[in-house]
Formats: C-alpha cells, sequence, structure tokens
C-alpha cells in the first residue's frame, strides 16, 4: 500500500513546482468521514479536529527520519 501511494505522490510531484511537491506523508489507518468526526457534513475538513486527533503524526512528518513516515526523493 505504501509503494502504491509513494508512486502516486512522485507522479503528481511532476505536476508541481519544487516548492509544492510533497516530500513526506504518512498513511493513516482510517478514512476520514463526518461520522469519525473529520469532516463536516458536506464534505469539508475540520481542520481544529484533525489537528488534535492527528498532532503526533503531524510533529512527524516535520521531525527527524521516522519508520512510520515515507520520505519522497525530489524528481
Amino acid at each position: 500500500m505504501r509503494a502504491e501511494a509513494e508512486r502516486g505522490v512522485r507522479t503528481a510531484n511532476q505536476e508541481l513546482s519544487r516548492a509544492e511537491q510533497v516530500r513526506r506523508f504518512v498513511l493513516l489507518p482510517a478514512e476520514w468521514t463526518a461520522e469519525t468526526g473529520e469532516l463536516t457534513p458536506t464534505l469539508k475538513r475540520r481542520r481544529r479536529v484533525i489537528a488534535e486527533r492527528y498532532a503526533g503524526e503531524i510533529e512527524r512528518l516535520y521531525g527527524p527520519a521516522d519508520p512510520g513516515v515515507t520520505d519522497v526523493e525530489p524528481s
């Protein structure tokens, strides 16, 4: 699953400027839905809920190398 996501990120990065490219990502264990609270009924992101619920993952993205974080080589 991780390799497939990385291929998708690499493909998308080819269309983006260097500053816009995804460099690191984490795959989350569950899909965001309105029922789980990350999305509104109209499927907009609830940024405060996401920031609180995934604070650890967000910190890992900006910290030192971590086995749970996938680094994407620049294209």
